[in-house]
């Protein structure tokens, strides 16, 4: 199953354990729960920049502003607390954590006595950011502007402006101004593979890519 197909699954099996055929109670939790439930439902079939639109339009981030496109169809949790400005790309299950739950695990504790509170936080992208899939923000740091976060990174303190960051924490592994002047040597010498057919790629551009491929693994 594919990550739209895990998203799917998620979606559906939100619906069936708020219902389970039954009368739901309708708390001011519930329905915070439902309302988010039904944004990520909508997302997930409203395709390209009509999901930016609808986010915009419900207001379900703190704010956005323009270019903003966001992969994942599931709200995250407390998502007012989540600020984007523009020219940003979200790539697929990038995880903003916007609160944690140590709180329960403290409360448990017989020793203590203490009533421990839940902790939120807010997270800030700023213009021209890319956030690479699987990546993981917490709350309480600010990316950008001019970043770029790698695939699978945990972003766990403010990332500098004009900056490349990677790893488990994340760490800035070059400069923004760097990775840009090499994507353009790299393109001008026909040294990647591209492709100008979104998500529809060409017979040569596949026999290319299969090239250079085994160009650089011979």
């Amino acid at each position: 199953m594919g990550n739209v197909g895990h998203e799917a699954a998620f979606l559906l099996k939100g619906v069936i354990t708020a219902t389970r055929g039954r009368t739901v109670r309708c708390g001011k939790e519930t329905i915070v729960k439902a309302k988010r439930l039904w944004w990520s439902v909508r997302l997930f079939f409203t395709g390209g920049g009509r999901r930016t639109d609808y986010a915009k339009r419900k207001n379900i981030y703190g704010s956005m502003g323009e270019n903003v496109a966001i992969q994942s169809r599931i709200v995250p949790l407390y998502s007012e607390l989540i600020r984007f400005h523009n020219n940003i790309v979200i790539a697929r299950n990038v995880d903003f954590c916007t609160h944690d739950m140590i709180h329960s695990v403290l409360r448990k504790i017989p020793q203590n006595d203490f009533q421990f509170e839940e902790h939120i936080g807010c997270i800030e992208i700023m213009d021209n950011v890319f956030v690479g899939s699987n990546s993981v923000i917490l709350y309480g740091t600010r990316i950008g502007p001019n970043a770029i976060i790698a695939s699978g990174s945990v972003v766990v303190k403010d990332c500098e402006p004009n900056s490349v960051y990677a790893g488990v924490p994340a760490k800035k592994v070059g400069s923004f101004q760097e990775y840009v002047k090499k994507r353009i040597t790299n393109e001008r010498g026909a040294l990647i593979s591209t492709t100008t057919h979104n998500q529809a790629l060409t017979k040569d551009e596949i026999e290319r890519a299969w090239e250079l491929f085994y160009k650089k693994h011979s």
